[in-house]
């Protein structure tokens, strides 16, 4: 009996599933009358006895031991006489050369540039790539085909900056730290390297990958953003206030008084196609889900349902990307500054499987406010809010790698996630005084009393 499926990362795939069944039949069969066995799920290990129908909601739900290929504690039994001599066979992860990864990760940024690629409804017309486009691409195939020094085959410099870069990142390393490492390896190496020498070097090589952010100045009131129609202009002409701070007349460059960082969500939701890896995932709400009336997705309740009634265009296609907007203010730097607050704004797709979805991974930092908005938070998610109506109407095009063809992505919000004051700032609705309740809104019943406001009818919600 195959084992394989075990190691399948997708639980409602049909294979897994058949798995799970062959397995509830083999416990069945060996251990006859029998009505709880062991169940073999990542969470019990095999240490916990459970019904036969709980074990395989349990392996649905966690996952099996992926260790767990001979069934010793289920009733198989293992010929050690036959099986000494015998070759073992263990699951190996096939090894991957890192150069041809950073190969493929070129290619999935630029898919125009390797291939021709048509445009869905139209004629036989490749897709152009622009000049600015083109020079990155080069810059990066030229850092993917050079030697980190004369006679390594094994890293090339774009290479070395992504595998250093991605350490850097897991293992959250300062970039203090990042130059102080950097620097001994350059030091290490032959003299004739070419590994860049510092964190803002590394960075520059690997900027044509795209995924940046922008910086979009604010004015020092939280009135607005010189953002747009106000690009131009040196003072806020809401309080007047300068856009710059003062500084020595012989300094060349202007610092400005408040800056909002910004990064684009159209790349990021292009880059979730035209990936190998997640182009597939992303219509797993369509096409993979099992919809048996059980909550396990946002896909399986009412909402997601009753907008899909509403708005069957935009339904029809299952590639159009649902998302969740989170945010909550916290201090970074704990009691050494007690006013201190920042604001990030994440966005995440729920077109992925609840073990994805959630992930860090496909959380998406839209806007990092570097202190309390308060009430102005609206000022800060105007691009935002901008990029996201040009989704709605608009669309984007955008390179499907699991089908080879260009299609409109378009998105949604469909809900936004925080705790009560977050969300009274988000929503410009009060969460105090006489009309603190979002849903009664004006017809709340509240009042005065004891020297607090009371609302005193809200046990109806309780029945």
């Amino acid at each position: 009996m195959s084992r394989r499926w075990i190691h399948n990362p997708n639980r409602c795939a049909d294979e897994y599933l058949d798995g799970i069944e062959d397995f509830i039949e083999f416990a069945r069969r060996h251990n006859p009358g029998a009505t709880r066995i062991r169940c073999p799920c990542r969470r019990c290990n095999n240490t916990l006895w459970e019904t036969i129908e709980n074990v395989g909601f349990h392996l649905v739900r966690n996952g099996m031991i992926e260790t767990y290929s001979i069934w010793n504690l289920h009733g198989e039994r293992v010929d050690h006489d036959s099986s000494s001599n015998a070759p073992r066979v263990d699951h190996v992860e096939p090894i991957v050369d890192p150069n041809d990864q950073v190969m493929g990760i070129i290619q999935d940024v630029f898919p125009f540039a390797s291939t021709n690629i048509n445009q869905e409804g139209e004629d036989d017309v490749s897709t152009p790539i622009d000049s600015a486009e083109f020079e990155q691409h080069e810059k990066l195939l030229k850092n993917a085909n050079q030697e980190l020094y004369p006679g390594c085959e094994s890293f090339s410099v774009l290479t070395a900056i992504v595998e250093l870069m991605h350490g850097k990142i897991k293992y959250r390393m300062s970039n203090l730290c990042f130059d102080y490492f950097l620097g001994v390896f350059k030091r290490m190496l032959p003299t004739d390297n070419c590994l860049p020498k510092d964190h803002k070097h590394a960075q520059k090589v690997l900027h044509g990958l795209g995924l940046g952010y922008e910086k979009i100045h604010a004015c020092k009131n939280n009135c607005m953003l010189f953002y747009k129609e106000h690009e131009t202009l040196d003072t806020c002409p809401i309080c007047n206030e300068s856009r710059f701070k003062m500084t020595s007349q012989n300094r060349t460059t202007k610092i400005p008084q408040k800056v909002m960082r910004y990064l684009l969500l159209k790349p990021r939701l292009q880059r979730l196609y035209m990936s190998t890896h997640t182009a597939t995932d992303m219509r797993w709400h369509k096409e993979k889900r099992v919809d048996d009336d059980v909550m396990r997705h946002p896909a399986d309740g009412e909402a997601w349902k009753e907008f899909d009634r509403t708005f069957p265009e935009f339904a029809a296609d299952p590639r159009n990307v649902r998302l969740g907007l989170a945010t909550d203010g916290f201090n970074p730097y704990g009691v050494l500054n007690q006013h201190h607050s920042t604001w990030p704004i994440f966005a995440f797709p729920y077109n992925l499987s609840p073990w994805k979805c959630m992930k860090k991974e496909y959380m998406m930092m839209t806007v990092l406010i570097t202190e309390d908005p308060g009430r102005s938070i609206d000022v800060y998610l105007r691009p935002l809010v901008d990029e996201l109506k040009d989704l709605w109407t608009n669309g984007v095009r955008t390179y499907d790698k699991s089908t080879g063809r260009m299609f409109t992505l378009r998105a949604a919000v469909m809900w936004t996630v925080n705790d009560f004051p977050a969300y009274a700032m988000v929503s410009g609705w009060s969460t105090k005084g006489y009309m603190a309740c979002p849903v009664c809104k004006e017809d709340v019943t509240s009042g005065w009393h004891a020297g607090k406001v009371c609302y005193l009818g809200h046990r109806r919600w309780l029945t």
